[in-house]
């Protein structure tokens, strides 16, 4: 059979279902396939509810109640609307609009707290009902998705009010560069090249932990991240008495002017500070921010230093760029670089990772590098590395980014730096630091929707972990949403992220 719907009823396709949008309610329902041609009775009874049959009775819309997106903010001083356009949707997110309002309309806006029915809003506002639902019906359209009108009150924070009916998000194109003739990712032409402006380098194209809170923040006790850090390494005993200090792959340099900062509020000494970066602009940006540091152009798994050179490491949030290679554990004839996985899976007593879902990625440039800090540390000296992944992550390629980082598996990387014979202890990032995972910072919907206003006009936002209170806004803006740090923010989620902390031993 065919469905009988409304002809308020419009139908859309998302992530591979069949929905069905109620454009004077805003209302949907997303259905399996299938489901349209041979509706059950529990569905067809769930359809009338929603008015969505042709047999429904027609919604009373003035006892509904309007709840309002929670991805919408407003612009008073205008005033107007700034909303995500729900199917024009690439690689990096939404495009962005703006849908003026007159001065009743703000009004009518302002009244809806999902508490209020239609009729209530118009009193509230002041306004005439027949204005209030023509408003309405340009805020319910599956082009807008700005108000659902419900029939009760909208729940606090109602899951249905943060989400767009929208098509899937393509993956981000990757040059040929980037991967090699077997499959492994390569980007040392990409940090080489492609990375040509420093300074906004981790706002606009691949924002990290460390880059958002590298100003301090209620959730690392009002210090920044490499404060933190310092801190972390000075509790564990994991702090030289002296010598250099290597950081591999630094960023802008502001973990490394926070840790030498305390360090100094300490007393504590130090050595020389070194700055291997495969960036030339990024190893420039550092210079800015670090003088009397010393930058070294290279590569992490070959690193231009002597043997027993260093005294503490600090690689943050680099080694998922590194090499991972697809490999067949039992292939007879390898390719050069899964031969060297297939070398190293026997040499480290490493457990072949499961292929049921096709050929497996194996972190083999995380595992050079750990080869490689085993040769550069000197004898007692200590190494921190954090990256995303878990103890028994199966590696997996990003795809939101313009190049591939692919996530590590620390449960194979603390089996390699065991067998190399470093004193070695993986643990969440989050309790390394002592970060407070129920501190706020702004909801991600909330941060794009500031971050595309200031980019339509010509202005910049910072990637950080911003607050209400602390974001810099040049103009008012209304319906901001924090949510926890546990939660999708500005940055990557850190409770995603480990830390391996290594000493070297004496021998």
């Amino acid at each position: 059979m065919t469905l009988p719907l409304s002809a308020d009823v419009i139908m859309l396709a998302s992530s591979g279902r069949s929905v069905l949008w109620h454009a004077r309610t805003g209302r949907n329902l997303a259905l399996p396939p299938g489901d349209l041609d041979d509706p059950s009775p529990g569905l067809l009874d769930r359809l009338r509810g929603l008015s969505m049959l042709a047999d429904s009775p027609p919604p009373d819309l003035a006892a509904l109640y309007p709840a309002r997106s929670r991805l919408v903010l407003t612009l008073p001083d205008l005033p107007a609307l700034w909303l995500p356009r729900p199917h024009h949707r690439d690689a990096g997110g939404h495009a962005w609009t703006e849908r003026r309002l007159t001065a009743n309309e703000l009004a009518l806006w302002r009244a809806m707290n999902g508490a209020r029915t239609v009729a209530q809003v118009a009193t509230r506002a002041g306004q005439p009902l027949a204005l209030a639902l023509d408003f309405l019906a340009r805020l319910t359209g599956p082009d807008v998705q700005a108000v659902q009108l419900l029939p009760h009150p909208a729940r606090g924070r109602e899951p249905a009010l943060a989400r767009l009916v929208r098509p899937d998000r393509p993956p981000a194109p990757r040059t040929a560069d980037q991967h090699g003739a077997e499959g492994q990712t390569t980007l040392l032409g990409y940090h080489q090249q492609a990375i040509t402006d420093g300074a906004t380098h981790f706002d606009d194209r691949e924002t990290t932990v460390a880059h958002a809170f590298a100003r301090p923040h209620p959730a690392l006790g009002g210090q920044p991240y490499g404060a933190a850090l310092h801190r972390a390494l000075e509790a564990r005993g994991l702090l030289p008495d002296d010598g250099p200090v290597l950081e591999i792959g630094p960023g802008t340099g502001e973990l490394c002017a926070a840790f030498l900062q305390r360090a100094g509020e300490r007393g504590l000494p130090r050595g020389e500070v070194l700055r291997l970066d495969a960036s030339p602009a990024l190893l420039a940006t550092q210079e800015r921010r670090l003088p009397g540091t010393r930058g070294i152009l290279g590569s992490a798994t070959a690193i231009p230093l002597p043997a027993g050179s260093v005294a503490l490491v600090l690689c943050n949030e680099v080694i998922a760029d590194l090499a991972a290679v697809p490999c067949d554990a039992r292939d007879p004839s390898p390719g050069p670089e899964a031969a060297e996985v297939q070398a190293r899976i026997r040499r480290y007593g490493l457990s072949p990772l499961p292929a049921e879902q096709g050929v497996p990625l194996y972190n083999l440039g995380a595992w050079r590098l750990l080869e490689e800090l085993h040769r550069v540390l000197r004898p007692g000296g200590t190494a921190f590395l954090s990256e995303f992944g878990d103890l028994d992550e199966l590696p997996t390629e990003t795809r939101q980014l313009d190049h591939p980082e692919v996530s590590i598996h620390f449960g194979h990387l603390l089996q390699v730096a065991r067998a190399l014979g470093f004193e070695a202890r993986c643990l969440p990032l989050p309790e390394l630091l002592e970060l407070d995972t129920t501190a706020r910072w702004l909801s991600r919907h909330s941060y794009e929707g500031l971050r595309a206003r200031f980019r339509a006009e010509g202005r910049h936002l910072e990637a950080r972990a911003w607050t209400r209170e602390s974001v810099p806004l040049p103009w008012p803006v209304e319906g901001l949403e924090e949510v926890t740090v546990a939660e999708e923010g500005p940055a990557p989620v850190p409770s995603r992220f480990m830390a391996l902390l290594l000493r070297r031993g004496l021998q």
